[in-house]
């Protein structure tokens, strides 16, 4: 395939909304292969689903001879295969994602149209597509050919690029913070600063690659991150990083950076608790514009914690919040409910413990099963613990249904009106009051939507009991 041929490169979101329906953040990855295509053809657009009307199809010109989809998420599976199947006859067709990196060949039998998909990361294999190599030598690369399909050797992740940055110039449309569908007229963006996680937490499947392989961390530069940031408009910065502050010295070369660019903006980072070990650093976090720490607790139990590999217990969480609560920073900590061996009365020590831990809000998920992760092992070797076709995990005592409900219960109690205030007073202390005169005229919208989102939401819950129920055994 020579790069001459590329006339037109469509690259393609095709989500219509975010599972956690706030669809603000931008599809990075999908910016970052746009920027290693773009040197290769006259035109180049990336479509969000998400925010334009219309389908794939609208957006294919006549010279269209490249598609891209960027599929990472098991949501939406008929409608995103009716897109790729609606592409431009002739064009080219490259699928990318952990979704379909996991079952190429679903994705191959559900869509004839697909001529090739890209396992795991994408960069270098779509920079030697461009490059007109042959499809047999480029590793990651699943293909037709001759009626069958063959599946390239896996590709051993490179080091994360300082060169390569998402093609910001070619959106459409703003990103901002929003709920329910409603944008509460913020910006915000995202920025990849390393990948890969150093520690084996067993529910996770983030730190391995996506056939089970061990991912080692990879960073950027200080220099190359805050470069980027300089860059981008908008006052909110999300990093995806899985793990952000596990060089702490980086994450200080980081600070000083921004502290002497002087770059104003507002940072959310996922952290362990080990950057309690260093507080001097969590000071120049504070000053450079950090203000959330997102914190990996997952459990109020030790057993659970050693059976995880968490590396912690309770008391050593203890002591982290002991430095960690004199922080400005909101903290926000993740748990997981399901976890095999914990009753329904140890997962609602969350709020309890939470409150003790001094942390400002809480995010709460249900175990799940991923690819290479182990659970399933783990799962057959427990009586009475099952997997539900969506990966959930739960048991004879307490349903997928029951958890759900249980995670309900769980928010309401810990999110009083004192506790967000309590967000609020920290909020206030990082200048958050600058941004009201842009959401206050939105505030009465906001609060509809999320009101008839909740109606909406229970009466299918109710729907879904109610037929559950008269389901004959």
């Amino acid at each position: 395939m020579n790069p001459s041929i590329y006339n037109h490169i469509l690259c393609v979101y095709p989500y219509r909304n975010d599972g956690f329906h706030a669809g603000f953040l931008p599809p990075l990855g999908l910016e970052l292969i746009a920027s290693v295509l773009e040197p290769s053809c006259r035109s180049l657009e990336i479509v969000d689903l998400r925010k334009r009307p219309g389908r794939t199809i609208d957006f294919c010109r006549p010279g269209t001879d490249l598609v891209c989809f960027s599929v990472n998420w098991k949501r939406d599976v008929e409608f995103i295969r009716e897109e790729i199947r609606s592409a431009r006859p002739g064009a080219f067709i490259l699928l990318g994602g952990r979704h379909v990196t996991e079952n190429p060949e679903d994705w191959f039998a559900a869509c004839p149209s697909v001529d090739a998909i890209v396992r795991g990361d994408g960069e270098e294999a779509v920079e030697e597509l461009c490059r007109g190599d042959a499809l047999e030598g480029i590793t990651s690369l699943s293909f037709r050919r001759n009626g069958g399909i063959v599946h390239n050797p896996n590709r051993t992740p490179g080091h994360i690029r300082d060169d390569l940055l998402p093609s910001r110039h070619l959106r459409k449309e703003s990103y901002q913070l929003g709920l329910e569908g409603v944008e509460a007229g913020i910006l915000i963006d995202t920025v990849s600063s390393s990948r890969g996680c150093p520690f084996n937490c067993r529910f996770c499947s983030f730190s391995l690659n996506p056939w089970g392989k061990k991912r080692e961390w990879s960073a950027r530069s200080p220099e190359s991150v805050v470069d980027e940031l300089s860059q981008i408009q908008a006052p909110i910065v999300g990093f995806t990083d899985d793990l952000f502050t596990f060089d702490m010295d980086r994450v200080d070369r980081i600070c000083d950076l921004i502290l002497a660019r002087g770059i104003r903006k507002k940072y959310i980072i996922n952290a362990r608790l080990e950057i309690a070990q260093h507080p001097e650093v969590l000071r120049k976090m504070e000053k450079a514009g950090f203000f959330m720490l997102m914190l990996g607790i997952e459990s109020t139990q030790d057993k659970t914690l050693g059976s995880m590999r968490k590396g912690f217990d309770t008391a050593r969480i203890r002591q982290c919040f002991n430095v960690l609560g004199q922080s400005s920073m909101i903290l926000n900590g993740y748990f997981i409910l399901g976890c095999i061996g914990e009753s329904v009365q140890e997962m609602l020590q969350i709020v309890p413990f939470s409150r003790e831990l001094g942390l400002d809000s809480i995010a709460i998920s249900i175990l799940r099963s991923s690819p290479y992760s182990g659970l399933d092992e783990l799962v057959a070797e427990s009586p009475g613990y099952h997997i539900a076709p969506n990966g959930k995990i739960y048991s004879d005592h307490c349903s997928v249904r029951e958890l759900r409900d249980l995670r309900h219960r769980i928010y309401r109690e810990f999110f009083t009106p004192g506790q967000l205030f309590r967000i609020a007073r920290k909020g206030i202390r990082h200048g958050i009051l600058r941004f009201l005169p842009r959401v206050l005229p939105r505030l009465p919208r906001l609060a509809w939507s999320v009101a008839a989102n909740y109606r909406e939401h229970s009466q299918r819950r109710r729907a879904r009991e109610t037929a559950a129920e008269t389901v004959p055994v």
